[in-house]
């Protein structure tokens, strides 16, 4: 008697007696091949296929064969279970010990490891996949909602996202390996030399910054009601915990003359602190916290973080080109502040993280997200969407904006996060419909100027960007996008080492224009090919980068999930007349269990998703390991196509989405429910 196959894949259907098996097949739909020569660099998505490989290796030669790690499977039973045969639940302690009274001991004894056994798994290493293989599953995935989903991504460290920080804190020695960041590559002023800060310096400050700024403000009775959220703000005058109040200043550096922007920004900031009624004494911790955050060095460090962390997934402003004396204060703020949440000084990120609302404040009081000047502007006659299209002082303000709203979701409080969502995002995205940034493309005339090129290049990245996050809304909160899919008519970004040089002009691979957008990969992705089978890809999309692609799922994926949605009323069909007929003459009585898998509007969607997974596998064939490696969290775009890819597979799927709320906390966390059946 054969055994029974429990455990099938969600993308094949193929059927396997023991997870493990589903989990190590897993790999084959994924390309990834974690498992490297460490003499001849040739990859493998198996251990015990590099082990074979080992033995003929020509450029071994007579060094000795590496340890490839454990074989066989791995136990998670504790040594009690093991011995008394017991299932074992693999919880420290597990409940059959605590049940049974014994010590539950998970210690196991490892085998000797060779000499080379540290340098198993290189390719692992430097691509960020030193994981085991099971996390290459979606069920991996979903496993702690969110947190888990982005594990890889480096986003900003939020408090109470527990996982999230803790493995931001555990990549922080090997990040340099994992990202495509080396100081040499950035002026010399993004990587100030810090000296140890003299915390016995505070009397400067009290007797002079302290009193110019909060003397007219110091007799000011106001209220702690937020204007902005209609409750009480929680800001209250603190100072970080486990710190001597002391030392709530320390860190002053000795006397130096600040750069312009570094002083201007402090009082843009404290201007629009001034404007929430706050009492006395936090308006004092205010000017205190702001003039020990936004020193000279400090800014530049901070913006040297940006790049290091935010910039290579996120590649919106051109680097050989940026320099804080010239750019747009609202953007230099936004910049600093996101820089500022990957600090590893606790006073830094304390007192980031208590301006961060008021930095948003000061940010979306420019011009370009006023309702004054927009009316103002209207009445005068004095609109010109095509000049604000074209002014680039106003797109850097536009680009602050979506900038704080990223810093916002991932790394402020709730109700800013809230706030950063529902509200901030649509401004963002009314200023770009209203000034035709979704419309935007690269013209013949743009060959002309490299200055104009590079600014047109950077709107255009803007906007890919911005329609990630309109998806990630919807992807880890349910909340609907705000862009519809018949409106992303903007153009792909060019490649990313042309837009990482100095003069892109120069680049062999530069390209005025890639003459396609987005709208149009999303359109030819399910278009049909004459006299080919239908999963063959279509010419455009098989000149799409790895980012191109990573933007493209995300639209794929907003698109499913409306899809789903809409195919609601057609799951309780077999509720009327019409369905019931239908189901008693097909003799199964199972219409409604497999109607998702034979509604044919789904058909084009499967084949879709076909053909992104076929180029992204020929991508990640093609790709060299270590431009891969430099590559940010985009190069996750695999995870977003199994997450589809569960939606259109299972059938409970739209009843799961349509029993979400809007807003929801974890979205992910929600869909764990598909996998119900797949037991460990």
């Amino acid at each position: 008697m054969k055994p029974t196959k429990h455990f099938c894949c969600t993308i094949c259907q193929r059927g396997f007696t023991r997870i493990d098996h589903l989990k190590r097949h897993h790999l084959r739909h994924s390309g990834l091949k974690p498992y490297s020569c460490i003499f001849c660099n040739e990859a493998f998505a198996r251990c015990d296929n590099l082990r074979d490989h080992y033995t003929d290796c020509a450029k071994r030669g007579d060094r000795e064969i590496p340890e490839t790690g454990q074989r066989g499977r791995r136990r998670h039973a504790c040594q009690s279970c093991t011995s008394m045969k017991l299932r074992c639940d693999g919880q420290n302690p597990c409940s059959s010990c605590v049940k049974r009274n014994l010590e539950c001991n998970k210690e196991l004894k490892n085998p000797t490891a060779s000499p080379g056994a540290t340098s198993d798994t290189p390719s692992m290493k430097h691509e960020g996949y030193d994981q085991p293989s099971d996390r290459g599953s979606i069920k991996f995935l979903l496993n702690g909602g969110t947190d888990s989903f982005t594990e890889n991504f480096l986003l900003p460290p939020r408090s109470d996202r527990t996982r999230g920080l803790e493995y931001h804190h555990q990549k922080e020695e090997a990040e340099d390996s994992m990202l495509a960041y080396h100081p040499k590559r950035y002026p010399n002023d993004f990587a100030p030399a810090f000296v140890e800060l003299d915390p016995n310096n505070m009397s400067f400050f009290h007797d002079t910054f302290l009193d110019f700024f909060n003397g007219p403000f110091g007799e000011m009775h106001k209220s702690l009601v937020d204007p902005y959220g209609g409750e009480m703000m929680d800001y209250s005058a603190t100072i970080p915990p486990n710190q001597d109040p002391g030392l709530a200043l320390s860190g002053r550096q000795p006397f130096e003359h600040e750069k312009p922007y570094a002083t201007a920004m402090i009082q843009a900031i404290l201007s629009r602190a001034w404007s929430v009624p706050l009492d006395a004494k936090v308006h004092e911790e205010i000017s205190t916290n702001l003039t020990f955050l936004l020193t000279t060095p400090r800014i530049l460090k901070f913006t040297a973080l940006y790049f290091k962390y935010w910039h290579p997934s996120c590649p919106i402003t051109h680097v050989p080109s940026f320099d804080p004396e010239i750019v747009a204060l609202p953007l230099l703020t936004s910049i600093v502040f996101m820089g500022a949440m990957y600090t590893k000084d606790e006073r830094e990120l304390y007192a980031a993280k208590r301006l961060l609302d008021f930095a948003e404040l000061y940010v979306f009081s420019s011009d370009i997200f006023s309702c004054e000047y927009e009316v103002a502007a209207t009445i005068c006659g004095s609109r010109n969407a095509e000049s604000e299209a074209h002014d680039w002082l106003q797109f850097q303000n536009f680009q602050a904006g979506f900038l704080i709203v990223v810093v916002q979701y991932w790394a402020g409080s709730r109700t800013s996060s809230s706030r950063a969502m529902e509200n901030r995002f649509s401004e963002v995205v009314k200023v770009a419909r209203r000034i035709g940034l979704v419309r935007y493309r690269h013209g013949p005339e743009d060959g002309i100027d490299e200055t104009i090129w590079i600014q047109n290049e950077c709107r255009i990245r803007n906007m890919n960007i911005i329609s990630l996050l309109d998806c990630a809304f919807s992807f880890y909160q349910n909340y609907p996008c705000r862009l519809s899919h018949t409106e992303i008519q903007w153009d792909f970004p060019c490649l990313e080492s042309v837009f990482a040089s100095e003069h892109p002009f120069a680049s062999s691979n530069f390209q005025v224009s890639r003459g396609i957008t987005l709208g149009d990969a999303f359109r030819n992705i399910f278009a049909e090919t004459s006299g080919q089978e239908s999963h063959t890809l279509p010419d455009t999309i098989a000149k799409l980068t790895v980012l191109d692609m990573f933007v493209l799922v995300h639209v794929l994926y907003a698109f499913i999930n409306t899809h789903m949605t809409c195919l609601a009323p057609l799951m309780r069909a077999p509720c009327n007349s019409v369905s019931k007929q239908l189901v008693s003459s097909s003799g199964t009585g199972k219409r409604r269990q497999s109607l998702i898998q034979d509604d044919s509007t789904l058909l084009p969607i499967r084949m879709a998703l076909t053909r992104w997974r076929d180029h992204w596998l020929t991508l990640r064939n093609t790709v060299s390991s270590n431009e891969w490696a430099s590559m940010g969290f985009y190069k996750n775009g695999y995870n977003f196509w199994l997450v589809s890819q569960l939606l259109i597979t299972k059938k409970e799927s739209v009843d799961v989405v349509m029993k979400m709320e809007v807003r929801c906390e974890d979205k992910l966390e929600k869909l764990k429910v598909l996998l119900k059946d797949e037991n460990d």
